[in-house]
This record gives C-alpha cells, sequence and structure tokens, in this order.
C-alpha cells in the first residue's frame, strides 16, 4: 500500500492547546509530536497542505518505502513529520557530541531517506537522512528510542543535526539485504 499527499490534508494550528496538526482524508488526524520551542512561533492557522509540503512528504515516503523495512503508517508518521520540521521547524545546532565517529564510510549514496547509524557509545539507533549538505546531515530516529546520554534520551522521530563523520553504515539495512540475496538466491 502507498500513501500519496492529498490536496485536501489541512494544516491546523491551535494556540490555546499550543497543537499543531495535519488533518488527513477520511477524518484521520496527525498530531505534531514535537514540542513547540522545536517549531517557528506560530499563529491561529488553517491551511492547505501545498505543493512544496506534498512534493516533501512524498520525497521521504517514497525514499523509505523503497527499503521495504516498515509498514505504510510508520512510513507515513516519518514523512509527515519530515515534513513538520522542514515546514515549521526551528534551524538546528549541531549535536555531533552525542555520537561516536565513524571510520567506514557507507557503501552507497548519502542523500535525503538513505538510512544510517548513530551510535551514542550506549546505544545504536537507526536513522533517515531528512536533509544534507557538505558539512552536516540532519537525521530522523525510526527506532523506537536511543539512550544518548546518561540524562538524554531521543523518541522516534526525533531528529539531530550531525558532522559527517557520525554517519555510519546500517547494519539493519546489510542485514536485511542479506536475508532478501539469500531467498532470491
Amino acid at each position: 500500500m502507498t500513501v500519496h499527499a492529498s490536496q485536501h490534508w489541512r494544516w491546523i494550528y491551535d494556540p490555546e492547546q499550543q497543537q499543531l496538526v495535519i488533518e488527513l482524508d477520511h477524518g484521520l488526524v496527525h498530531k505534531c509530536p514535537y514540542k513547540p520551542s522545536r517549531l517557528i512561533p506560530m499563529k491561529p492557522m488553517h491551511a492547505a497542505f501545498t505543493m512544496e509540503d506534498a512534493s516533501c512528504f512524498q520525497e521521504f515516503y517514497d525514499a523509505l518505502s523503497a527499503y521495504e523495512l516498515w509498514d505504510p503508517m510508520l512510513l507515513t508518521q516519518a514523512a509527515i513529520n519530515r515534513t513538520i520540521l522542514e515546514r515549521f521547524g526551528r534551524p538546528q545546532m549541531p549535536q555531533s557530541w552525542y555520537f561516536q565517529s565513524c571510520e567506514t564510510v557507507p557503501n552507497y549514496t548519502l542523500e535525503t531517506g538513505a538510512l544510517i547509524e548513530l551510535n551514542s557509545g550506549t546505544e545504536t539507533g537507526i536513522f533517515a537522512i531528512m536533509t544534507i549538505d557538505d558539512e552536516f546531515a540532519e537525521c530522523m530516529l525510526l527506532t523506537n528510542s536511543l539512550t544518548i546520554s546518561d540524562v538524554k534520551v531521543m523518541q522516534q522521530f526525533e531528529s539531530v543535526k550531525v558532522l559527517h563523520n557520525r554517519l555510519q553504515p546500517s547494519h539493519y539495512l546489510q542485514l536485511h539485504y542479506d536475508d532478501d540475496h539469500l531467498r532470491h538466491a
């Protein structure tokens, strides 16, 4: 099942509740999981999902669905959350110090939607690249949670900006490829 952004999707922001939601098709609503401090200041809003929003959503959804690793609901949530951060997210400062450097460069193209791992020294999490430039990548956590320090735990769909030398090849992706390759051998 493939999900596509719709012209009927609507952004709604309620300042009293300080809650951003996206009204989807069939009465479904996606609540923004991010704290108001992570987003730009907003005014009351009831706005259409733009072509740029739809393109941002679809690019991320299609890139992640190509891996055939997750169900469409998780992919939809990840793509909506990426769109929220692209449109309403405050710029992030890099937080590379939370993660270990990597000597091995992924043997695939580092682009939007590429899967990588970040290792906090305690745990390793699977991330998808949301944006990337010559120096940094902003990555979204796809695993349920990741302990990055004694007092800080990232939750699914949170993002972090890191230097490229923190991006590790995804072992999860390699295991999936090896299993799939063995099934088709």
